[in-house]
């Protein structure tokens, strides 16, 4: 099993669920494969719409972008962890997302995400963490992932050291659950039945693109629409 992990910042709380999750999948797959990104910082999008109309590699962020993007292909897990700002996504998660873009079913999605699972995590001293790990989701849908765990939690503290024991206790629970269903599901999960919906319907609004001819051009290439 090969892992990505996609931190918004380099520690925390949410930062240290994730490694609590990593370190049960390592349990349950000891030939686990991890590789760890952290996006603090990250350039937002230029919206030069270059990823759509001449490629990807056009893009002014691809050096930082690419490596990324290239290990998500290669992994069978990917995990989304952000902590909750105001109720939302981080910034610097948000500006890393708004660069995959071009990777949606409306666009080029990659035949990689067919048997992909999900993890979203999230972290909140009183409220929306749901929330966070819900439009977390909604990223890898859109990113056609097979699956998608949520994992949300309120700490009731300002930094992991801060939780008390009886709710760290609770977490370790909830992420050994979901550990466990990684690693039964990696490389077998299967896209619902609305996601494989809405890819169908994206086979007629492909044939007739003449918009981004890049993304027609994809859909050929897969086979997924005649030439």
């Amino acid at each position: 099993m090969k892992v990505t992990a996609i931190h918004s910042k380099p520690l925390g709380s949410t930062h240290a669920v994730a490694g609590m999750l990593l370190g049960e999948i390592k349990k349950s797959s000891p030939d686990a494969e991890v590789r760890e990104f952290v996006v603090a910082g990250f350039k937002p999008c230029a919206g030069c719409f270059s990823c759509f109309s001449k490629g990807e590699e056009h893009c002014p962020h691809y050096g930082d972008v690419h490596p990324i993007i290239t290990a998500i292909e290669e992994s069978d897990v990917v995990i989304l962890d952000c902590p909750t700002y105001c109720l939302g996504i981080s910034g610097a998660m948000k500006s890393f997302l708004d660069h995959l873009g071009y990777r949606w079913f409306a666009h080029r999605p990659h035949p990689s995400m067919k048997h992909k699972i999900g993890v979203a995590i999230s972290t909140t001293g009183t409220l929306g963490a749901k929330a966070v790990t819900k439009a977390l989701k909604s990223q890898f849908f859109g990113l056609t992932a097979a699956k998608c765990y949520r994992l949300s939690f309120s700490v009731a503290g300002f930094d992991w050291n801060d939780v008390k024991d009886n709710k760290k206790r609770k977490i370790a629970r909830a992420v050994q659950k979901t550990a466990r269903k990684v690693a039964a599901g990696s490389g077998r999960a299967n896209r619902s039945l609305y996601l494989r919906f809405i890819l169908r319907a994206m086979r007629i609004v492909q044939s007739k693109n003449d918009w981004f001819p890049l993304d027609k051009a994809w859909w050929q290439k897969q086979g997924w629409i005649g030439t």
